[in-house]
């Protein structure tokens, strides 16, 4: 009855191998760039200031347009991420009596989300027609029900939000305002977005602004804002 040969390898060979896997492992994550347009989960707040167009009249702003701190949110309808960060920014306005506002601003992915581009049009017709109440109905329907988010859904909301629906249908046919998203979503990329949610929070007083990446919790954006008062 013949034996399988078995090979043995040298404690002092296998610990020169892994060294290797692990250095080479090491070297390959360290040399990964980030890559553009996608979806950023857990980020992390970047270390460096940036220069942000702070707010104005023509901006979608949750709370007090004279709030001390504005969150200037670049986001993404379709983005499962914003979603998360959705309702986080939410409780951070409501709980600031007024000293937190909200500001978003249009970043869809259309590269990886189909969707995002004709929903950031459908929001701003509807804003159009309907103002920032009107703006933050959509939002607040889109992100608690993103999984519906099509042409049809988009339009069935701006047609229960009380919109006239022959002017909302020319509005998104004409992508009247493309321009205004295709701004929004340069300016997120010039203050180093290369993902959503991307997330500007700005000290309108002193004008100090921190940029954060990703579907931070709720603790690390508190201390974002802590770091710009």
């Amino acid at each position: 009855m013949s034996e399988h040969t078995k090979m043995e390898i040298s404690p002092s060979v296998a610990i020169l191998v892994a060294g290797v896997i692990i250095a080479g492992a090491i070297l390959f994550t360290n040399n990964r760039a980030p890559a553009a347009g996608v979806e950023a989960g857990a980020g992390a707040p970047a270390p460096t200031t940036v220069e942000v167009r702070p707010p104005t009249a023509g901006d979608h702003i949750l709370g007090s347009p004279t709030a001390p701190i504005v969150l200037i949110e670049y986001s993404d309808f379709q983005c499962p991420f914003c979603s998360v960060i959705y309702p986080t920014l939410k409780k951070i306005v409501t709980e600031s009596n007024g000293q937190i506002a909200w500001v978003y601003r249009e970043f869809p992915l259309t590269s990886i989300h189909p969707q995002a581009a004709p929903a950031a049009n459908a929001a701003e017709c509807i804003a159009a027609q309907l103002g920032n109440a009107g703006f933050w109905k959509y939002t607040d329907a889109v992100f608690g029900n993103q999984k519906a988010l099509s042409a049809e859904y988009s339009a069935g909301l701006a047609k229960q939000f009380g919109a006239d629906p022959a002017k909302y249908a020319a509005c998104v046919a004409a992508s009247t305002y493309q321009k205004v998203i295709d701004a929004d979503t340069a300016e997120a990329e010039s203050l180093g977005g290369n993902g959503t949610p991307f997330t500007v929070v700005l000290n309108t007083k002193t004008h100090k602004a921190l940029p954060a990446s990703g579907a931070l919790p709720y603790a690390q954006i508190m201390s974002v804002i802590k770091n710009v008062q």
